[in-house]
C-alpha cells in the first residue's frame, strides 16, 4: 500500500537494505542517465505520429506513479489543471487590458507562491535520509515551475491559445514528458511541440548512433561520480544526500584543508552531475527522435565569472535571460537585471536571505568588477598606447596565463558562494569562517 502512494523507494527493501555500508535509499536517490524515460522510444516507435503525443503522456504518467506514488502524481496533475486553468484567465486579462506585464506578474506570483512551501517538505518514503529542499531540485517541481511560467508567459502574449481543443493535452505532455521531468534540460513549449509532432521522421540510424553514445558518455561521468567522488570522499565521511548537509553542519570541528578540499569536489561533482546529466537526456530524446538543446558547455573552462554562467546550466541561463533579465530591463538597466536573475536562481535553489540577497549581491559584484576589466583592457588596446604593450607583455588579458588566473578566481569564488545556496539550515554561518580559518 505504502509503495501505491508513495512509489517505488517505499518498498520495505529500499528502507531496510545497504549496500557496502551506503544505504540503498542513498543509492536509488542518484539519478541515472537511463532511467523510465527510455521506455519513450518504443512508445514513438509503436505509435504513428498522430498518436505519439498520447502515447508520450501516458508513459509520464505511468513513471511518476511507479517512481513517486499516488499522491505526488496526483497533486502534479491538480498543479498542471491549475496553470493551464490560470493561463486561460490571464491571457483574458492581458487582451482585455492591452499589455500582459500585469497579468504575468500575478502568474508570477500565483505559481512561485506554490513552489516556496515545496522546500521544506521531506517525503515520508525517505525518513531520515531527504535533505530540506531535495523535494523541488530532484523530483522535478523546479522545472515543472520553469515550464509553467514559461507557458503563463506565452499565453499572456497570445503566443499560445489555452483554448484550443488539444491546449492542455500539449501543455500536459509539456511538463511530464518523463525522459525531462526530473532535472529538464529547460526547452521552450513551441520548440517541444514542433520536436514532438515531427519526432518519427528522425528516428534514424544516425540518431540512434548519436543517442546511445551520449547515453554512454552520461553513463561514464555518472560512474566517475559515483566511485570517486561519491564513495571515495563523500560517502566515507558519512556525507550522504545531494547537499551533503553533514558537511555544512559539522564544518566548525573540521580542518580548514579537509573543507577546502571536500568544497572544491563538491564544486566540480555539480558540473560534472549537470554534464551527465544532461547527456542522458539528450540521449533519450535523441533515440525517440527529439532534440533538446545543449546544457552544459564545459564551464570548467571558464576563464571569468560572466564565461561561467554562460557556460552552466546553459538552458536555465536561456529561461532567466529572457523570463527574468529582459523583462527587468535587459543591458539598459544591466545592474538591476543582473541582480534579478541571481536573486531568483537563489530562490528557486532555496528561499533563504542568502540565496535571494547576499548571492546575487556577491554575483553583481563579480559581474561588475569583470566588466570594468575587460573595458580597461579594451580601451587601451584601440588606443594601443604603452598600458596596452605592458598588458601584452606581461600577459594580462587574452592570454593562457590569465585564462588560468581567471580559472581559478571562478573556481574560489564559487567555492566560497555554493554554501550561500547548498547550506540549507546555516547558509554558510559554520563553514565560511572554518574555511577562512576563523
Amino acid at each position: 500500500m505504502n509503495s501505491l502512494l508513495y512509489g517505488v523507494f517505499a518498498l520495505d527493501l529500499a528502507q531496510e537494505l545497504s549496500i557496502n555500508k551506503i544505504p540503498l535509499l542513498e543509492l536509488l536517490r542518484a539519478p541515472f542517465a537511463i532511467n523510465l524515460g527510455i521506455l519513450g522510444v518504443a512508445v514513438v516507435w509503436l505509435c504513428r505520429q498522430r498518436s505519439v503525443r498520447l502515447g508520450l503522456t501516458l508513459l509520464g504518467l505511468a513513471c511518476l506513479l511507479v517512481m513517486t506514488g499516488l499522491i505526488f502524481t496526483s497533486l502534479l496533475l491538480a498543479a498542471a489543471v491549475g496553470v493551464w486553468l490560470l493561463a486561460r484567465v490571464l491571457q483574458r486579462w492581458a487582451l482585455r487590458r492591452g499589455r500582459h506585464g500585469l497579468p504575468l506578474l500575478v502568474g508570477w506570483v500565483v505559481v512561485n507562491g506554490l513552489y516556496f512551501p515545496l522546500f521544506f517538505i521531506t517525503l515520508p518514503q525517505f525518513g531520515p535520509f531527504m535533505s530540506v529542499g531535495e523535494l523541488v531540485l530532484f523530483w522535478g517541481p523546479a522545472f515543472f515551475v520553469f515550464r509553467s511560467l514559461h507557458y503563463l508567459h506565452m499565453a499572456c502574449k497570445g503566443r499560445v491559445d489555452p483554448f484550443v481543443p488539444e491546449a492542455f493535452a500539449d501543455f500536459l505532455l509539456y511538463v511530464v514528458h518523463f525522459a525531462s521531468f526530473w532535472f529538464g534540460p529547460y526547452q521552450k513549449f513551441a520548440q517541444f511541440g514542433e520536436e514532438v509532432a515531427t519526432c518519427k521522421q528522425r528516428q534514424t540510424a544516425k540518431n540512434q548512433f548519436k543517442g546511445w553514445l551520449r547515453i554512454l558518455m552520461g553513463l561514464g561521468k555518472f560512474l566517475i561520480l559515483f566511485h570517486f567522488f561519491n564513495i571515495d570522499h563523500f560517502y566515507r565521511f558519512g556525507y550522504f544526500g545531494p547537499f551533503t548537509d553533514t558537511l555544512f553542519a559539522d564544518a566548525g570541528s573540521a580542518e580548514p584543508g579537509h573543507l577546502w578540499l571536500m568544497m572544491y569536489l563538491f564544486a566540480f561533482r555539480m558540473m560534472l552531475f549537470i554534464s551527465a546529466l544532461s547527456d542522458g537526456v539528450i540521449g533519450m530524446n535523441l533515440l525517440m527522435g527529439i532534440r533538446v538543446p545543449e546544457n552544459s558547455n564545459w564551464p570548467i573552462l571558464s576563464r571569468d565569472i560572466m564565461d561561467f554562467w554562460r557556460r552552466w546550466h546553459v538552458q536555465t541561463g536561456v529561461f532567466l535571460r529572457e523570463e527574468v533579465f529582459f523583462p527587468s530591463g535587459g543591458m539598459r538597466k544591466r545592474r538591476l537585471g543582473f541582480f534579478c536573475v541571481f536573486a531568483y536562481s537563489g530562490f528557486w535553489h532555496f528561499p533563504a536571505w542568502t540565496s535571494i540577497l547576499l548571492f546575487p549581491l556577491v554575483q553583481l559584484a563579480l559581474f561588475e568588477l569583470t566588466i570594468a576589466w575587460q573595458g580597461f583592457w579594451k580601451f587601451h588596446d584601440r588606443r594601443e598606447d604603452q598600458i596596452s604593450e605592458i598588458g601584452r607583455r606581461l600577459y594580462l588579458h587574452d592570454s593562457l596565463p590569465s585564462g588560468v588566473v581567471g580559472f581559478f578566481l571562478v573556481l574560489n569564488s564559487n567555492v566560497l558562494t555554493i554554501a550561500f545556496i547548498h547550506d540549507h539550515f546555516h547558509h554558510g554561518s559554520r563553514i565560511l569562517p572554518a574555511l577562512l580559518g576563523f
